[in-house]
């Protein structure tokens, strides 16, 4: 196992390829749709039909609306630049860095060290401000380590007692 570590800010996941190409099929479909009851509303001669064709007519168009503008996102996701990974935090031998504040935290001035669902929360009992949170969720860790693996590292380093806790996923029976 590693010793050391550094979190950077997790970055979003761009649109594939394959779901450009979904939602371009998808609306170009939706437009032959659009184009076909619109020529229905003009040839039909009976107004029970033209009727119906005008609401189908809006709700194609409503729909191949959501989908052009899905697409265009998508697409607009995708040209974006590649931006520079942002460093968050650093676990070494020494202590915690953290990155957003620009403080070095040594291991022995830390008092607590807590991991409550995805929340690390470091205190440093004679100097309040020290005091950080950091969802872990807004970082990489999971895809560089797994929980288990970055809980040992941080008792690996911190010799006192550490209090993790995760919320176990809920079944969605509400009882």
């Amino acid at each position: 196992m590693e010793s050391e570590i550094t979190l950077y800010k997790s970055r979003q996941e761009k649109a594939g390829y394959s779901t450009i190409i979904l939602f371009m099929i998808s609306s170009v479909g939706l437009l032959a749709a659009f184009c076909a009851t619109i020529f229905l509303v003009f040839t039909n001669q009976n107004p029970f039909k033209i009727l119906i064709s005008i609401v189908v007519l809006l709700f194609i168009s409503f729909f191949l609306y959501a989908s052009v503008k899905i697409l265009i996102s998508c697409i607009a996701e995708r040209m974006k630049p590649v931006e520079e990974p942002v460093k968050i935090l650093t676990i070494s031998s020494k202590g915690i860095f953290n990155h957003r504040a620009e403080r070095q935290l040594i291991w022995k001035e830390i008092s607590e060290i807590q991991i409550i669902d995805s929340i690390l929360s470091v205190t440093v009992d004679p100097h309040p401000e020290k005091d950080f949170q950091l969802n872990l969720s807004d970082t990489d860790v999971y895809k560089q380590i797994t929980r288990e693996d970055f809980e040992n590292l941080l008792k690996h380093h911190y010799k006192k007692e550490m209090y993790t806790y995760y919320t176990p996923p809920s079944c969605g029976c509400g009882g």
